[in-house]
């Protein structure tokens, strides 16, 4: 049974082992900047991921709100294979939370410093599933706008899922400026960056950097800081290199399609996920 939103009550401490509504905290997994996921049991012992954000933001932090939107957004995003599955939030005993189905496995950034061989030996693979969970996100009407490694999970049956969505909002009917800069610097599009209006292409770009990288494990705007990178990112006569000059097995057509993404200009890269998935499958010989 889930935990029912407590109305009040005193905020408790969090620590291994402790209770948490009618679930026990069996081990902490990550920590973040806006809340910590914990591994929990139910009083039958089935296995689950609770994420409960930290108490001690400051007055004008938007923390709080970043994730409280981001688990209403979840909420209303229907069920999909790639995408982290929401099962409830609200508040118990003074701290915001929400409940996920736990996977097991580690991220994609995680999986790609090892080589490990369930990316390397099935990158097709990997790359629709990245393009499958973002393209059902956007014909949700919502963009993720925090497309990286970081916030792909891929699970030890080779289940690769979305996850973290504090930084989603509705796709809206024109490009519009955010009030504040959303996601990873060097996964951020210009626009984004630079403070001009943005639009579900904003993701379309992320998705690229996140692809290039996994084909040829370097970002495709090299640099030897990360101030020299997002200096060349951000940089419209910069040319990126080619991904076939560190991986030639890349099919052209594919290469092209991550570098048409990869535009400095939003104009200029796919309008929409459902034609890179269409295009994807295409590339690389799957119906």
């Amino acid at each position: 049974m889930l935990p029912r939103p407590a109305t009040g009550g005193t905020t408790i401490a969090i620590e291994e082992n402790g209770k948490f509504g009618g679930y026990r905290l069996r081990e902490q997994i990550s920590r973040g900047g806006i809340a910590t996921i914990w591994l929990a049991t139910d009083a039958k012992d089935n296995l689950f991921a609770i994420r409960i954000m930290h108490d001690d933001f400051r007055a004008n932090s938007s923390g709080p709100s970043l994730f409280r939107a981001g688990c209403e957004i979840l909420k209303k995003i229907p069920r999909h294979e790639n995408i982290i599955h929401y099962l409830n939030h609200g508040r118990e005993a003074g701290r915001d939370y929400m409940l996920l189905e736990y996977v097991e496995g580690a991220n994609l950034r995680e999986l790609m410093i090892k080589s490990d061989p369930q990316v390397q030996d099935n990158l097709g693979d990997r790359l629709l599933d990245m393009a499958s969970a973002l393209a059902h996100v956007h014909s949700s009407e919502f963009m993720h706008l925090d497309f990286k490694p970081e916030n792909l999970v891929v699970s030890r049956g080779g289940r690769m899922l979305l996850c973290d969505f504090d930084t989603a909002q509705p796709i809206p009917t024109s490009p519009i400026s955010l009030p504040k800069k959303s996601g990873t610097p060097l996964y951020m599009p210009p626009e984004i960056v630079n403070g001009w209006g943005c639009d579900q292409r904003a993701d379309i770009y992320s998705f690229a950097v996140t692809a290039y990288e996994l084909l040829t494990r370097i970002k495709p705007f090299e640099g030897r800081t990360p101030q020299e990178m997002l200096r060349n990112q951000l940089n419209p006569k910069y040319r990126i290199r080619k991904l076939r000059d560190f991986n030639d097995g890349i099919p052209i057509v594919l290469e092209n399609m991550i570098l048409k993404c990869l535009s400095h200009l939003p104009e200029n890269r796919y309008p929409f996920m459902a034609h890179i998935t269409r295009d994807l499958h295409k590339a690389l010989g799957v119906r």
